[in-house]
């Protein structure tokens, strides 16, 4: 312990300014998941966003699959265990991500647990229903805010 890395991570933004994830100063610290046996899938289109983050959360020791499209992620999950969903809302070809969850939890059959990256401050996106197994993550993101959002989601 006491070891480890630094990372920064910057995503680009969509259109419109972008509201930070807040995240609580003074919250208890959850009971920690074994992260080496978190399997993490993530989906984004952009490749050196996808790179990025796939670099910083296997740092962090989770598992990671990362796939740039609801069609990859698919073939991905066949006999595998997800813990956690990380998806970009504004995928290519007009797919959004919260097709990509409701699809891959109609697939697994489980209620799996999502992160829904974006910098779309639409309507659209503030309108999403209250899912208690998805958080919304506004690009840009620190990389420090996105892991505790993470282990806060995995601890729910």
């Amino acid at each position: 312990m006491g070891k480890g890395s630094a990372f920064s991570l910057v995503l680009p933004s969509g259109n419109g300014s972008t509201a930070p994830v807040r995240i609580a100063a003074h919250q208890p610290p959850a009971a920690q998941p074994q992260i080496g046996k978190v399997s993490i899938l993530l989906v984004e289109d952009d490749a050196a966003v996808r790179d990025a983050t796939r670099m910083l959360l296997k740092a962090e020791g989770y598992r990671v699959t990362a796939v740039d499209s609801l069609a990859e992620a698919m073939h991905e999950v066949r006999g595998k265990s997800i813990d956690l969903l990380v998806t970009d809302y504004h995928l290519a070809d007009g797919e959004t991500g919260t097709q990509d969850i409701a699809a891959l939890r109609a697939t697994l059959g489980v209620r799996l647990k999502a992160v829904l990256m974006t910098g779309d401050t639409s309507s659209a996106v503030r309108e999403l229903p209250r899912d208690s197994y998805l958080r919304i993550a506004s690009k840009p993101i620190k990389a420090e805010e996105l892991l505790t959002l993470l282990r806060a989601l995995l601890a729910a």
